[in-house]
Parts: C-alpha cells; structure tokens; sequence
C-alpha cells in the first residue's frame, strides 16, 4: 500500500511543475502579452515623426506592430503548451522567444526602453525553461 502512494506521489511531482518552472511559463505568458501590446501600441501609432538636424523622417510603423502583435501570439501560445506540459513544448518555446529577442532588438530604435526590459524577460525566460530539472531529482 505504501509503495503505491509513493508511485503516485512520484507522478504526480513530475506532473505539477516546480516553482521555477511555473516562473519560467509566467515570464514566457508575461513577454508575450507585452509584446501583444506593443504590437498594438505600433499600430494606435502608426505614423512615426522623427526631426533631425535640417531633415525629417516618417516611418509607417503599421508592418511592425503587426510582426509584434503575432510575435506575442505565438509566445503566449507556446506558454500555455508549456504549462500543459505538451511533448516538444520546452523546445518550441526556447525557439519562438529567441525569435521574439530578435524581433525585440530590431524595434529597439522605436521603443529602447521596452525593448530592453522585453528583452531581459525573454533571455531569463529562455534560461528558466532550458534549465528547470524534470526529473523530479535535485542536482
């Protein structure tokens, strides 16, 4: 009877994911709602005046806010596959945020300061999900 209750407690630890695991999914959920709304920021805005020195420059920035919008579609669905704990899951989501890195750095020169913080959140995001222990054994 015992030994039962120990296989059973055994699946169902490896089953509920572990507090860094479950930060890890909350960071990918996190980056991708932001990157959603800064999708839609692009494209409340889409016109973007910028003034230098004897010139004036407009950017459409319609094409980016849309790359942004399906950017964080696709982490806040790869961080839901993750939290199901689907097979391929970890690996899709260590792809798509990397993805979405650089997707980030390229619209830096329209938003820097976003851009750095959705940036640090995905790179810990990354390393949270290549790191956490599934086997249900600490290092």
């Amino acid at each position: 009877m015992t030994m039962s209750s120990q296989v059973e407690n055994g699946a169902t630890r490896q089953m509920l994911p572990s507090g860094g695991a479950f930060a890890a999914e909350a960071l990918l959920l996190t980056s991708g709602l932001l990157t959603f709304l800064v999708g839609v920021f692009a494209l409340s805005a889409n016109d973007l005046v910028v003034a230098g020195p004897g010139y004036e420059y407009t950017f459409q920035l319609s094409g980016w806010g849309w790359v942004n919008i399906l950017t964080g579609m696709v982490l806040a669905a790869v961080s839901i596959a993750v939290f199901l704990g689907a097979t391929c899951a970890r690996v899709t989501a260590i792809i798509a945020t990397c993805l979405a890195i650089v997707v980030t750095f390229l619209w830096m020169p329209y938003y820097p300061t976003g851009s750095i913080v959705l940036i640090v959140l995905d790179v810990v995001a990354v390393w949270g999900v290549a790191t956490w222990n599934t086997s249900g054994k600490s290092a």
